[in-house]
């Protein structure tokens, strides 16, 4: 099977006054028909950069100089504008992280939603608001019908999120790209949210790009995970195998920083040092400066992608010191972990 998405070496720059800034340094990944996928990684690592790139919706400043973005066997990067936009929405959606911002405070749900349903589904008014309430309604909007004539401002956050999940999904997409979907939202409404999203994928049968830094909400909803840092994908795999046994330094090191109440820790591990500056990125490995594995060739020479058993792939000169550093009893107590933070979701 083909996958959907197949985003092949991108690097995407951003050209400002200070210099270039290098947000994607030769990204490659795939997503496959009705996969739930995970992109992780710290804010500043290119995650959202990496959608935008997708959909062709990067800032002024910005451009993809180089690379493929494959849909369903299409490079997006080539196609013509009119044609791109009858992609974006209607063939891969995206829900933006900020509820609070997403939608138009002037204009009522109804008019932001049956518009886009009627430019795409080539459909009238009538019949594209009662999609609109139909979309509503199973997102978990009471009394559906009535609010849909309501402002944004007359919704909680955690009901704009349910929103702008009704009007990505009310285009039936084959691809969903989720960027942090609960930001600024309780935990109780985080809940409710990702459970719904997690519906929705399996009920629609939508492969999903679910862009997050919270692990718990990998383990719980995706399959496969690609590890993102400093513009690069580090290591990727399936999501089971990487929280039982990670393979490259940086990936390791997010998961000793996650709080355990069955692992008995006196402090949580931290990661030294600051996310690198991609207008003058480290050489070589970009984690190094950070890495207590690193050695000098890992200050010159970027780490080839290594692949092997289930889909892995890791970028590390070391990753087998890492391996002989974890051992059997940590690898033991990621299991332990990895239960804990899908009860946590």
């Amino acid at each position: 099977m083909d996958p959907i998405l197949d985003v092949k070496n991108i690097y995407t720059y951003f050209y400002t006054e200070s210099g270039i800034v290098e947000a994607l340094d030769g990204v490659s990944f795939d997503v496959m028909p009705r996969e739930p996928v995970g992109i992780v990684g710290e804010s500043g690592c290119g995650k959202t950069v990496t959608a935008k790139s997708a959909l062709r919706i990067l800032d002024k400043n910005g451009r993809t100089i180089s690379g493929e973005i494959i849909y369903k066997g299409v490079d997006l990067l080539k196609l013509p504008d009119m044609q791109m936009r009858r992609i974006r929405g209607k063939e891969i959606a995206m829900i933006f992280q900020d509820p609070m911002t997403s939608l138009n405070p002037i204009f009522r749900i109804e008019d932001q939603m049956t518009e886009v349903i009627s430019l795409h589904r080539k459909c009238g008014k009538k019949e594209a608001k009662e999609i609109a309430i139909e979309m509503l309604d199973q997102v978990g909007i009471p009394d559906a019908e009535k609010r849909i004539i309501d402002y944004p401002h007359q919704f909680s956050g955690g009901m704009r999120q349910r929103i702008l999940i009704a009007r990505a999904l009310s285009l039936q997409p084959s691809l969903l790209i989720a960027d942090e979907p609960t930001t600024a939202l309780d935990v109780t409404i985080q809940a409710q949210v990702l459970e719904i999203i997690k519906e929705m994928q399996k009920k629609l049968g939508l492969a999903m790009m679910l862009i997050t830094h919270n692990l718990g909400v990998v383990a719980e909803i995706t399959k496969r995970v690609h590890i993102f840092y400093g513009g690069r994908v580090v290591e990727s795999g399936l999501t089971e195998d990487i929280f039982l046994n990670p393979k490259h330094p940086y990936t390791y090191a997010l998961f000793e920083s996650i709080p355990s109440l069955e692992v008995d820790k006196t402090r949580l591990e931290t990661i030294p040092g600051m996310v690198p500056r991609l207008i003058n990125p480290p050489k070589g490995c970009r984690f190094h400066p950070r890495c207590k594995f690193a050695t000098e060739v890992c200050s010159r020479i970027r780490p080839p992608e290594i692949e092997f058993g289930r889909g892995r792939r890791v970028a590390c000169h070391h990753f087998e010191e890492l391996n002989l550093y974890i051992g059997k009893d940590v690898l033991r107590e990621k299991t332990v972990q990895r239960d804990q933070v899908k009860e946590e979701v």
